[in-house]
């Protein structure tokens, strides 16, 4: 890809500025390379302030951790659940 081609697109980057990588392992818009995910956590908090699916806050193994983080929050639409699902406690 050309100067001005690559002006044009600017979301797409070269073999160079990957650092080589294929563009597959690239994240698509930051142009960060791709990692591995995390290990699962044994806590997750959840909130379930809008929309279908509730969203994964924070991901912690300690359970303290994750009912202090939650109680610092003025919103109560939080859930803290363990890492098979089961609902621990609520905001």
């Amino acid at each position: 890809m050309n100067a001005p081609e690559r002006s044009a697109h600017p979301h797409v980057m070269t073999g160079a500025q990957t650092g080589g990588m294929s563009r597959a392992f690239v994240k698509e818009d930051e142009g960060e390379r791709w990692s591995p995910p995390t290990a699962p956590r044994a806590y997750r908090i959840l909130w379930t302030g809008y929309g279908t699916e509730p969203e994964v806050m924070k991901e912690t193994d300690d359970l303290l951790e994750a009912l202090q983080w939650m109680g610092s929050r003025d919103r109560r639409e939080f859930e803290i659940r363990d890492l098979r699902g089961v609902l621990l406690a609520t905001g």
